[in-house]
């Protein structure tokens, strides 16, 4: 059976053929701003990723002494439940692959009579303060580079519990910080006018 819309079927077709291959370029042109660059599609209209510091709050805005203060020994008791296979906790502990760290917080670097201590250690001097504590729990290796220990704790918070467990560790804790008299001086030192910037004249019957 003839149909008498094959011509016109056929002749659609044909369009639609050549309409896809002179048409795709300029689509993928216009998607992809200009095709391939180097091996790689780049789109036309770039899509920007929000990261956190960039939404609601702000990366940073609690200092390490505040989060010290604040922080939980017993989750940092449970934090350190890793840290046991190379050190003892208690006092009179015996040296495993790390030294023991009955009274840590406020002992000198490297400060354990008769354990192995790497050069790098040795030579690193001070004692073990808050701070130092926490820049080696960070990144150990990049703290003081070439120490034994192979230690990353990427969030602050963590640190800081695990900080706040081994100060307890002691028969005389380590005083913490006194983040109250921080504020305080950050407060008043915001308050003072910039270098170079002139006061504003007191009143004249002031004295």
């Amino acid at each position: 059976m003839n149909d008498p819309l094959f011509s016109n079927k056929l002749a659609f077709a044909i369009l639609f053929s050549l309409l896809m291959v002179a048409g795709l370029p300029q689509l993928a042109n216009a998607l992809f701003g200009g095709g391939h660059h180097g091996g790689e599609l780049h789109l036309a209209y770039p899509i920007e990723f929000a990261t956190a510091a960039e939404g609601g709050e702000e990366a940073g805005t609690v200092s390490f002494p505040q989060l010290l203060v604040a922080a939980s020994p017993s989750a940092g008791e449970r934090r350190a439940g890793l840290c046991k296979s190379c050190h003892s906790f208690e006092e009179g502990g015996a040296n495993g692959t790390g030294p023991n760290l009955w009274d840590v917080v406020g002992r000198d670097v490297a400060g354990v009579a008769g354990f192995g201590y790497s050069g790098a250690l040795q030579a690193a001097g001070g004692e073990w303060s808050y701070e130092r504590l926490n820049e080696y729990l960070a990144n150990s290796q990049e703290y003081i580079p070439g120490t034994a220990m192979v230690q990353r704790i990427g969030k602050p918070d963590h640190r800081a519990e695990i900080i706040a467990y081994l100060r307890t560790l002691s028969d005389d804790p380590a005083p913490l910080p006194d983040v109250a008299s921080d504020a305080t001086a950050e407060t008043e030192e915001a308050a003072l006018p910039a270098a170079g910037e002139a006061s504003e004249p007191a009143d004249a019957n002031e004295e």
